[in-house]
Order: C-alpha cells, then structure tokens, then sequence
C-alpha cells in the first residue's frame, strides 16, 4: 500500500501557502491541512487504525473519547450520518 498513488491530488504550495496565511495570525495552533490527513490515511495499512484516525479528524474528539466509543454510537444513515458522544462536559 506504501506505493501506490495517493488517491487524491495535492498541490502542496497552495497547501503550505494556505498553512502560512493561517499561522501569520499567532494565535492559532499548527495543524494539518486535509490533504495531509488524507495522506496519512493513505499509508496506515490497518483498517482498525485507519478507522480510529477518520473518527479522530472527523468529529475532533480526544482519544480517550474515541476509544470509548462503540458501534451502537454510530449512525450511518444518510444523508446526514453521525456520531453520538457521551462526555461529561455541561454536566
């Protein structure tokens, strides 16, 4: 899986361009662009992992969250599918 193209095309200095306007700011946190993320989905040959990396990116939960999760916390349905979060914030 290591050779094969990436799935997507990315023009990585509109990449590191849009990186650079967002860090002249200061305040903001480095982070990872979406083609980088999707990169690294790419090349994690485990789909278990792999797994846990889209539910980390997409829903910006801590692991500890995510590894508390099961599938009933999961729905599928389209068109709007989403997960179900039990945190004690607001409690």
């Amino acid at each position: 899986m290591g050779s094969a193209p990436l799935p997507v095309a990315i023009d990585y200095p509109a990449a590191l361009a849009l990186r650079q306007m967002a860090l002249i700011q200061g305040k903001l946190p480095k982070y990872l662009l979406a083609p980088e993320v999707s990169a690294l989905h790419h090349y994690v040959p485990d789909l278990h992992r792999r797994m846990l990396l889209a539910t980390l990116w997409n829903t910006y939960i801590c692991i500890n969250e995510a590894l508390a999760l099961t599938l009933s916390d999961f729905s599928l349905v389209p068109p709007y599918p989403f997960v179900q979060l039990a945190t004690l914030k607001g409690v």
